[in-house]
């Protein structure tokens, strides 16, 4: 679980774990942490505004959207062929566990699929959902915002979408929240529905030492 990390540097290190998984065909490796500002665009991105700055071009569904600080990213580095699923499995078990998240906070979302892809209150978007799939094994994941900045999607169509459409658990409070606390929660949740008892608690920075961008 990481603080506030660059992009690259964990985007190189997702590579590495899939590589990795794909070779001892070990089953599941998760990431959980914020990100610094940065637009990523997938797959499906066909036009980039020249005002965003640096967009990351990467190998996931969807198009275009934010990551930054007050955001929980959750990257599942999953072997699909070890855990008998297949990656629509992977997105319903991200999704519900974005779902138990919201509920504890007293809050029902849905999950969406197609070109509405991830977590929905009400009419508003509360997460976003982008996976690509490396040999037998997932990399990328969900977004979900917590306290994040919502004016930063006003330069895009966040996954072809209006930015309007964006939501946050802060917007629909109107509180602020401590981010390590709702990473931990977040993270216990994540333990619980994928059933892993023990986890790497180490800061990423310690384990993205030496990864180059």
């Amino acid at each position: 679980m990481g603080g506030i990390e660059e992009y690259l540097p964990v985007l190189q290190f997702q590579r590495k774990i899939n590589s990795d998984v794909e070779k001892d065909g070990s089953r599941a490796h998760i990431i959980i942490c914020e990100h610094t500002d940065t637009y990523t665009c997938g797959i499906h991105t066909e036009h980039i505004d020249s005002r965003i700055p640096n967009p990351v071009r990467i190998e996931r569904g969807g198009s275009i959207t934010y990551h930054g600080p007050g955001q929980i990213v959750a990257y599942y580095i999953m072997n699909m062929k070890a855990l008998g699923t297949n990656v629509l499995g992977i997105i319903n078990m991200a999704h519900e566990i974005e779902i138990e998240f919201m509920k504890t906070h007293g809050f029902k979302v849905e999950s969406r699929l197609h070109k509405e892809t991830g977590i929905w209150y009400n009419d508003r978007k509360a997460g976003s959902t982008g996976f690509s799939i490396k040999g037998s094994s997932t990399m990328h994941g969900t977004a979900l915002n917590i306290n994040t900045d919502l004016e930063k999607f006003n330069a895009i169509n966040p996954c072809g979408m209006s930015p309007e459409i964006m939501t946050s658990l802060s917007e629909i409070t109107g509180k602020k929240y401590d981010m390590e606390r709702e990473k931990s929660l977040f993270l216990e949740i994540v333990s619980k529905n994928i059933g892993i008892g023990s986890f790497h608690k180490e800061k990423l920075n310690e384990q993205l030492s030496g990864i180059a961008p």
